[in-house]
């Protein structure tokens, strides 16, 4: 099981590779999340609002603003 979800993960990214920066970002937090579900119950909420916590607008714009 484990091995299927690097494989999808692997794929992901590759597919990614010709994106925007948006895609990317977008694909690293679904990463993020699938990383958290397999958490046990205490620390997978604690993951998941480290994982969604920003959008990729407030990112960028972070992002834009350090030197």
């Amino acid at each position: 099981m484990r091995s299927m979800h690097r494989t999808m993960a692997l794929g992901l990214l590759a597919l990614l590779s010709a994106c925007s920066h948006q895609a990317w970002y977008e694909g690293f937090k679904v990463a993020a999340v699938n990383d958290c579900n397999k958490q046990p119950p205490g620390e997978r909420e604690e993951c998941l609002r480290r994982a969604n916590h920003q959008s990729y607008d407030s990112y960028e714009k972070e992002r834009s603003v350090r030197p």
